[in-house]
């Protein structure tokens, strides 16, 4: 068994590999996977870890540069995704030999932190990853919940694009755990982010973007994956956010049609994040809020004494990578955004 990089010409063979995953909300693996090879500004045949036999891939890991703002310094990150074996080759220890090799070149490269998104976490907790169960938000409509009056605009990229960035900065500068994104991977979130489509609404006051709200299907569940608003535009933003849940017919993000009208009486949040002026704010259109735990996040600090240096603080004796990242970044304040998914 040989593990090593993608080789230039085996891409197809990659996503003949990963056809075999049973993605859910409509998607063929092939097709959903091949977004990240060819959409992904990141996206580099050595970023892509298989095992190989016979000529055959039979396992597979992808990296996925990024940075991450942790304690408000961006940290270089490796996201890790396309974690997948044929289904004859489970338990033979195949993920966990092409996952140690892309966590070695990702230390390497300078990486000080992996994060990925996976269901069995206990898995990765048995090769030394630490479960981070972050906190995100559920809402519903009541039934009594008013009409709704549509006042949110279609997001438009050549006209909302830059207010839109300054406003997802702005919020995101005390958050944890975001994504920084330059011009590139903002338009690949764009192009990436819709599961296959979005729905991305803007709300204005004075000619002014004030807010703006994501949202998609994701695991057929109706999932607001980004937000933002200015001081001031909370009752903008909860007016976009009962938009969005209002139900429609037919419902354009819909693959069932048994599903179209009440898709959208639900919502998951991407990440926790709402105050006491927002929640007051979607409290009187009808919608509750609660905060639930989400156990699917997982992180490994690849090089604490590089991670402390870079956010301007030192390891406390005997003080462990999992405790440093507890302590800059808890899972509380993990406010990584669905929409930049991998």
């Amino acid at each position: 068994m040989d593990v090593r990089t993608l080789r230039s010409g085996e891409r197809e063979a990659l996503l003949e590999l990963l056809d075999g995953w049973e993605i859910g909300d409509g998607w063929r693996g092939r097709d959903f996977f091949r977004r990240y090879l060819e959409l992904d500004p990141t996206y580099a045949d050595e970023n892509v870890w298989v095992a190989v036999e016979d000529g055959r891939l039979e396992c597979c890991v992808q990296i996925f540069p990024r940075q991450l703002r942790i304690a408000g310094r961006p940290v270089p990150t490796g996201g890790i995704g396309s974690v997948f074996s044929r289904p004859e080759r489970r338990g033979e220890g195949l993920g966990a030999r092409v996952l140690a090799r892309a966590e070695a070149a990702m230390a390497e490269r300078g990486m000080e932190l992996a994060l990925l998104f996976a269901g069995p976490v206990a898995w990765y907790e048995g090769l030394g990853w630490s479960a981070w169960p972050r906190r995100r938000l559920l809402l519903a409509r009541t039934e009594s919940a008013p009409a709704v009056a549509r006042r949110g605009e279609p997001f438009d990229a050549a006209r909302d694009l830059a207010a839109v960035r300054a406003l997802h900065e702005r919020c995101d500068a005390g958050r944890e755990g975001c994504v920084i994104r330059d011009d590139a991977l903002w338009h690949a979130s764009l192009r990436v982010a819709g599961n296959p489509r979005e729905d991305f609404l803007v709300a204005r006051a004075a000619d002014r973007l004030v807010a703006y709200a994501r949202a998609i299907v994701l695991n057929g569940l109706f999932v607001l994956s980004e937000y933002a608003w200015q001081p001031g535009g909370a009752d903008a933003l909860a007016g976009l956010v009962v938009e969005l849940m209002a139900a429609r017919d037919p419902d354009p993000l819909a693959r069932d049609a048994g599903r179209e009208g009440d898709l959208r009486h639900h919502a998951v949040a991407g990440a926790a994040g709402l105050d006491a002026e927002l929640a007051e704010a979607l409290a009187r259109r009808g919608v509750g809020t609660q905060e639930v735990e989400d156990p699917t996040t997982v992180l490994r600090c690849l090089d604490a004494e590089a991670l402390a240096r870079r956010v301007g603080t030192r390891l406390a004796p005997g003080e462990s990578p999992e405790a440093l990242m507890a302590r800059l970044a808890p899972p509380e304040r993990f406010g990584f955004w669905i929409a930049d998914r991998f």
